[in-house]
């Protein structure tokens, strides 16, 4: 990054697509960076910090401090919620039924952890009676553009009916290097899929240039592509049943496993076995079953949620009870999808993680060092 300053033609060589792509492929290949966050009641104070993990699995001593955001004064607690892909990050409160709203700037941030650079994004297009946004982040690499999709819920007064309240989705787009926001007619009627029960507000994974969730009542994956901006469907696998699945507000049932993307099976868990359900074959859609077995100390990890793999092709777990403070230790759990073997590391975290014993620990998606420059 130093390098930027030498000469114009080093500047351009280091904002040159291909050579970011480069650079992105080789990091990615080496390291990994768990990203973390913690939340102080007392001050208010969100931060953010990553740990870098080695080539050969494990974390290097220090902590990188990389951002800190003020949040909301409100009864129940209210942080930011992150997307990461290709080493950047999306950083936006996950809903807005925040009162006095007036009072502090809700907009999207996205940010670079590896240059530092972050940016605020403009005011999305306000629409009457919202109650509810939620916003996706992905990458379109035939474009070579990162987009962040807003979904807003609101209700439309024009069509109440007697007692009956009718709802209203807007869909609206922001893609880096345009610096505005743009509003995509969707006409409900001509989707493949229930557009106002679909659950845009819970977790997406962004794979192929695509946008994916769980629909929520119809055994199906809804698709949105960034490319063409249009929605399609792709079909549950055979003997799936989402709605017997233990269902995790905040994670969700699909996740992105070695470039793939997966759904998450526990109807028959006790929390001793998961099953993954993986997409191998995105074009002709053909499924493949991964059953994981948690070894006896893992049993009261209080189902442990598969959050992505990193560079030594482990499946990284999200745990509420093993990611915590314990003397200012973190101990994340792994999982080696070709042995079929577990592993748990532990990070020393700095004291000053953690000004008071309000002080609460998150891990979000990890993210791998990217230079793409954050301009608009």
């Amino acid at each position: 990054m130093r390098f930027r300053c030498v000469c114009k033609s080093w500047s351009a060589l280091t904002c040159n697509p291909l050579f970011i792509e480069t650079h992105r492929n080789f990091n990615g290949r080496n390291h990994t960076n768990l990203f973390l966050t913690t939340w102080d009641r007392a001050t208010k104070q969100q931060q953010f910090f990553s740990i870098q993990i080695d080539q050969e699995g494990s974390p290097l001593p220090g902590t990188n401090h990389l951002l800190k955001l003020p949040t909301p004064l409100t009864k129940y607690p209210t942080v930011y919620n992150a997307h990461t892909i290709n080493g950047l990050v999306c950083l936006y409160f996950p809903h807005t039924s925040i009162p006095n709203r007036s009072k502090y700037d809700f907009r999207v941030h996205l940010f670079n952890p590896c240059t530092r650079e972050s940016i605020v994004l403009p005011y999305s297009i306000r629409i009457s009676g919202t109650f509810h946004e939620t916003n996706h982040f992905g990458f379109c690499p035939l474009t070579n553009e990162y987009h962040v999709l807003q979904v807003k819920k609101f209700l439309n007064r024009d069509m109440m009916e007697d007692s009956r309240t009718i709802f209203g989705n807007s869909i609206q787009i922001f893609i880096l290097r345009m610096n505005s926001w743009r509003g995509i007619e969707v006409d409900h009627n001509d989707q493949p899929f229930d557009f106002h029960t679909c659950q845009f507000h819970r977790r997406s994974v962004c794979i192929h240039g695509a946008l994916h969730w769980l629909h929520g009542t119809q055994d199906l994956i809804v698709v949105f592509d960034l490319k063409d901006e249009r929605f399609r469907v792709i079909p549950f696998p055979k003997d799936y049943n989402y709605h017997t699945v233990y269902f995790s507000p905040t994670f969700g049932s699909i996740v992105e496993v070695g470039g793939c993307l997966a759904l998450i099976d526990d109807k028959e868990s006790n929390q001793s076995m998961l099953r993954l359900w993986i997409l191998k074959d995105y074009q002709n859609q053909v499924w493949v079953t991964e059953t994981i077995i948690f070894p006896s100390l893992w049993e009261s990890t209080f189902r442990p949620v598969p959050f992505g793999t990193i560079h030594t092709g482990e499946l990284l777990f999200q745990s509420p009870a093993l990611v915590k403070l314990e003397s200012s230790n973190v101990r994340v759990l792994l999982y080696n999808m070709k042995s079929k073997s577990f592993r748990t590391i532990e990070i020393i975290l700095p004291e000053w993680i953690f000004p008071s014993s309000h002080t609460k620990l998150r891990l979000f998606p990890s993210f791998v060092d990217s230079i793409v420059h954050l301009s608009m």
